[in-house]
């Protein structure tokens, strides 16, 4: 087991079924207690929680079973919107802003897991390359059609349309694009994102997603 370092903190995890990436933004509907407490605390406090995916839906007995079904890979989330629907049930909108390496889990008495993570350094800037030009603009379409159908809503992703840097276009691409969960925490976990955008240019090509996406 990897040994925490004296960085790693304790947070509050939010295991979805879905995998969140910096820059991107996730709505949920909260009625849940224990989240109702966590959000409501993240609110006052101004700190984030942590979401990780769920790999496998199998029982979970114990905090060695959570870390076994959980992704070891996950992204801190700020909460932005916290709006009443009726009493006990919240709209709220989150966006991701970094990584973290999933290290301990435990499990507090109203149910709400807890994780012990270490931060991952954002992404460096890197430009585009000219042989990735092609999923870009494959990227530039979803968003247009995004756009134009009102698929998402508005502020669909919470950092400015960055087409040239190559870590923008590739956790763009690695959330819309519909694949695997594993797959997609695969691609969260690598640590250049000149390597994940080369990553999803061969799923594009072998997988032939792009028509899959586009039509």
């Amino acid at each position: 087991m990897t040994k925490p370092s004296a960085t790693a903190n304790w947070i509050p995890l939010f295991p979805l079924g879905t995998t969140l990436f910096p820059g991107g933004v996730i709505a949920l509907k909260i009625f849940e207690a224990r989240y109702l407490d966590m959000m409501k605390r993240c609110l006052r406090e101004n700190s984030p929680f942590g979401v990780v995916s769920i790999l496998e839906n199998n029982p979970l007995d114990s905090d060695a079973d959570a870390l076994a079904n959980f992704s070891n890979i996950g992204t801190l989330a700020k909460l932005e919107e916290f709006d009443p629907i009726q009493p006990a049930l919240y709209m709220t909108k989150s966006y991701g802003t970094q990584r973290f390496h999933l290290l301990h889990i435990k499990q507090e008495s109203d149910g709400l897991w807890m994780g012990q993570v270490e931060l991952i350094d954002a992404d460096p800037e890197i430009p585009l390359p000219k042989e990735h030009e092609k999923v870009a603009a494959i990227l530039q379409e979803i968003i247009a059609i995004i756009k134009t159908e009102d698929l998402l809503g508005e502020d669909a992703f919470k950092i400015p349309e960055n087409l040239d840097d190559c870590g923008w276009v590739s956790n763009r691409l690695a959330e819309l694009l519909p694949l695997p969960l594993a797959q997609k925490n695969h691609l969260l976990a690598q640590s250049n994102p000149r390597i994940r955008l080369d990553l999803i240019s061969e799923i594009i090509e072998d997988d032939g997603l792009r028509n899959i996406v586009i039509h």
